[in-house]
């Protein structure tokens, strides 16, 4: 009977070293959301966090904005009764006053405080917080190419799009709406949909998220830049803390599987054969039915394999064997090519090894080959 170790890890080692590319404010706040739910970080401090801050006195600065923009708008006495009245005054106001420019590239809350510049990930979760602080609960929408506000018990279907001025309430005018949609679509694929149905292709392949899944968008689109920098690590990182956030992220998929292709090759080409097993691994586990992943996975856990076996690292190969079981993605000649390394590991503790180190290795074998003459033999 094959080995199965009950491993529940995020590939450790991976993040280990991305974790040098974390401030420890953003290393905190990964740990917070390990479990998929934030304890220790207000939903405003993760968001500035997300957004690049660095420092407890960086974070407090902009917690102070955050704290003018809320009173700013508490001052104007809302009728707490008409929420939906208050809800678009309060739209407004942020559109005359702090979400001035559309820019797809700004995409945190720093760009909307030093530059009044934001995209829909940034203008939803700045009008997303706000309205809870509020006291009106929010949601967002995330589809292939969007994402945009829902109020989930107003009584009416409240739709926000928060890149357009005009768009509260969006609803009302559906036809227009589809029409503003276009703009995110490249111009093929939307003749091919139909220009009049964009509106419901978006809401088919979407989902709502709540608002700690909406600042996973946040780090996906960190990630996003950072792997158009060419910072294949560092991108991995953020996807790693976004996937903790937002689990099921429809508008990043296609994203999340050209970065491991590129990241997990470039690491092949630098002869990081064992980080690379680990990232072909992550996504297999996450996309099984691409079977490029597999493959590579197979290919990378030998290549780390032979060279753990000429530095004679013992620990790090039966680490590796052991998560290259749980996939169950070795054929009937992989597993002769790891019989293979049996014989020699045995050959080099019988010379090098006490003997309880030496049962413990032939053991080991054993529950991977139970059938096998050779260790049958053996005492």
């Amino acid at each position: 009977m094959i080995r199965i170790l009950s491993f529940i890890f995020s590939f450790l080692l991976l993040q280990t070293a991305a974790a040098q590319y974390r401030s420890p404010l953003l290393s905190k706040l990964a740990q917070d959301i390990k479990d998929h739910r934030l304890d220790e970080f207000p939903l405003v401090d993760a968001a500035f966090i997300l957004s690049g801050v660095t420092d407890d006195d960086s974070l407090q600065v902009y917690l102070d904005w955050y704290d003018d923009l809320l009173q700013t708008i508490r001052n104007y006495n809302l009728d707490m009764v008409d929420r939906i009245a208050s809800a678009s005054r309060v739209f407004s106001y942020l559109h005359s006053s702090w979400l001035l420019k559309y820019k797809e590239e700004a995409t945190t809350l720093i760009d909307v405080v030093k530059s009044k510049r934001y995209n829909c990930v940034a203008g939803t979760i700045l009008y997303n917080l706000i309205c809870q602080d509020l006291g009106w609960p929010t949601e967002a929408f995330e589809t292939p190419t969007h994402t945009y506000t829902i109020f989930p018990d107003f009584g009416d279907d409240i739709t926000v799009e928060n890149t357009s001025p005009i768009g509260f309430n969006i609803m009302r005018n559906l036809n227009e709406y589809s029409r503003y949609l276009l703009q995110f679509y490249p111009h093929n694929q939307a003749y091919q949909i139909g220009l009049d149905r964009i509106y419901a292709y978006e809401n088919s392949q979407g989902r709502r998220i709540d608002n700690t899944e909406l600042l996973g968008l946040l780090a996906y689109n960190r990630a996003y830049f950072a792997n158009k920098a060419e910072q294949y690590q560092t991108a991995y990182d953020f996807v790693l803390l976004a996937q903790d956030f937002n689990q099921d992220s429809r508008s990043n998929t296609q994203f999340e599987i050209s970065l491991n292709y590129r990241w997990g090759k470039q690491l092949v080409e630098q002869k990081d054969y064992q980080t690379a097993f680990k990232v072909f691994a992550d996504a297999y586990e996450r996309y099984w039915e691409n079977r490029d992943f597999a493959q590579n996975c197979r290919l990378a856990f030998f290549m780390a394999q032979k060279e753990n076996w000429q530095k004679k690292e013992w620990t790090t190969f039966q680490q590796l064997t052991d998560e290259m079981l749980n996939l169950q993605l070795l054929e009937d000649h992989d597993l002769q090519n790891l019989k293979a390394y049996m014989f020699n590991w045995i050959q080099f503790f019988q010379y090098n090894k006490p003997v309880d180190d030496l049962k413990a290795l032939t053991n080991y074998w054993r529950d991977i080959f139970p059938n096998d003459s050779f260790l049958q033999s053996l005492p």
